[in-house]
């Protein structure tokens, strides 16, 4: 029975057209992907400019700098 109404169901149903050809679809993708790619990189290294233990100079510690890596920390 139902072999010999779905070809009457598929035939009944109406196409619909898309608003903008297909490749536009794709045009908008890779224009979100590259704004969303643009707002990584406008944070990229943010971690490293937030002042921690770790990736902080004492400066008012200027005493012998033996045990310790010396050079430029500036």
């Amino acid at each position: 029975m139902l072999s010999t109404v779905a070809p009457l169901l598929v035939g009944a149903e109406t196409h619909v057209e898309l608003p903008v050809p297909p490749y536009v679809y794709g045009l908008i993708a890779l224009a979100v992907f590259a704004m969303l790619l643009g707002v990584l990189f406008a944070f990229r290294q943010a971690a490293t400019k937030v002042p921690s233990a770790d990736n902080t100079v004492a400066h008012d510690d200027h005493g012998s700098a033996v045990g310790r890596h010396t050079g430029d920390h500036h």
